[in-house]
């Protein structure tokens, strides 16, 4: 049976009414396997979002990547999300756990756009109301598109590939085509989804005549989760997390790559760590500098202080909320970000943190209040600032709670920009 006709299928089991009498159906195309592969701020973007779509009239699917060799491309499955069940159709497969701590050979961005290109008739047979696309790749659903596609930009497309893991796409020979790449989605799109100013102010600069079409929307966070656990026995929940129950402990949760700055972490931590005796990191996450840098803690001879946690899973599971308020301070150290939701989820638990100025930090971040902004790439810096926080308590946990509350349902209203759209869809 061909994957069209497997599609197909899946459209009748389904269950589904005739179009002009069924719910809007919605097709959410992300290069993800929907259950935290690959890491990052994208799928807590779209978990949110379907929080809020429960209560709405929309058949929502999703459709990403198979990291299993039991879901195969084109054949429909399902993922449960926040106690729904959404129908899941695997466009491309990628093995995430061959390469959980290394680069594939040829980029994923690059996998999924040639796995777009060759099920874009399967999608295409699902006949959606709407798409719901993120990130370049997605591009050949544009083409032709026969409804109204809606766009989120997870920040500058041009800082993604300038903070690239592959040399070959921060070269200018790159940069010229990819922005006309980019360029043709802007044309091409219905609306469009923006987390961060940086990007609203290039975007709606390059394309002015679509201003009012694009909508700034910081990526939400699940208050319900990431909260104050007042009655948690935090020596036992040390414990079980695989850290040492007591001590104070710095905290750092993300991709382990080169533009998060990791190893300034552990420089800063050796430096700290003299300070403050009982201090302890742990590292939540997985990625292909990982080995490097846990040599090069054995070389600042702090490994029996750093423990790597590997990868945390996301909401709905309840460790990283957890993890979060086991901390005494969570830390980022990154090049550059176009949001960092870790700063507001750290924050909503009452935690505060000490950051690079990139992303979401300068607009939350209080010195002493809520944390500390760091201005330089000197490790001494950012390790007097964490140890302000640690042995100082220079911060207060009801402020950082309150400077989080904001960002708790930006992603409702990415329902309201979807139902002003579907007017426009049930009006023809």
């Amino acid at each position: 049976m061909t994957q069209l006709a497997l599609a197909k299928d899946a459209v009748d089991v389904a269950g589904l009414a005739p179009k002009s009498e069924r719910r809007l159906r919605i097709g959410i195309v992300f290069g993800s396997d929907f259950q935290g592969n690959p890491p990052g701020g994208g799928q807590p973007t779209i978990e949110i979002f379907l929080k809020y779509a429960q209560k709405r009239n929309y058949d929502i699917w999703l459709l990403g990547m198979s990291t299993r060799p039991e879901e195969p491309v084109g054949r429909p499955s399902n993922r449960k999300i926040y106690g729904r069940e959404y129908p899941f159709v695997p466009l491309f497969h990628f093995d995430a756990k061959r390469y959980a701590n290394r680069k594939p050979l040829i980029p994923l961005r690059l996998q999924a756009l040639w796995g777009y290109l060759r099920q874009k008739h399967v999608v295409s047979s699902l006949e959606f109301d709407l798409l719901y696309l993120h990130a370049p790749e997605a591009l050949p659903f544009l083409w032709n598109k026969s409804q109204p596609v809606l766009y989120h930009i997870h920040g500058t497309q041009e800082s993604a590939a300038e903070y690239s893991r592959y040399p070959i796409f921060k070269t200018h020979l790159f940069s010229y085509p990819y922005r006309a790449w980019v360029g043709s989605i802007l044309q091409r799109a219905d609306e469009f989804i923006v987390i961060d100013q940086e990007s609203y102010d290039l975007y709606t600069r390059r394309i002015p005549k679509k201003k009012d079409r694009f909508h700034l929307l910081p990526t939400a966070i699940d208050v319900e989760q990431f909260r104050r656990i007042p009655d948690l026995n935090r020596s036992q929940a040390r414990r079980s997390l695989g850290v040492p129950d007591q001590g104070k402990m710095v905290l750092y949760v993300g991709r382990l790559s080169w533009k998060k700055g990791v190893d300034l972490l552990l420089r800063a931590f050796s430096t700290l760590q003299q300070a403050q005796p009982d201090a302890f990191l742990a590292v939540a996450g997985d990625g292909e500098d990982r080995a490097a840098l846990e040599g090069l803690a054995s070389e600042l001879n702090i490994a029996s202080r750093v423990f790597f946690l590997g990868q945390v899973p996301h909401l709905p599971a309840p460790q990283l909320p957890i993890l979060f308020n086991c901390a005494d301070v969570s830390v980022v150290a990154s090049f550059h970000e176009s949001l960092a939701l870790v700063i507001t989820e750290a924050l909503a638990c009452g935690v505060p943190v000490v950051s690079t100025p990139v992303g979401i930090a300068p607009a939350v971040i209080r010195d002493g209040i809520t944390g500390y902004l760091v201005q330089s790439r000197e490790p001494s810096e950012m390790a007097d600032r964490i140890l302000r926080v640690i042995r100082d308590n220079a911060y207060l946990p009801d402020q950082c709670v309150e400077v989080a509350q904001p960002y708790a349902e930006t992603s409702k209203h990415i329902c309201g920009v979807i139902d002003a759209m579907s007017q426009g869809i049930h009006g023809h």
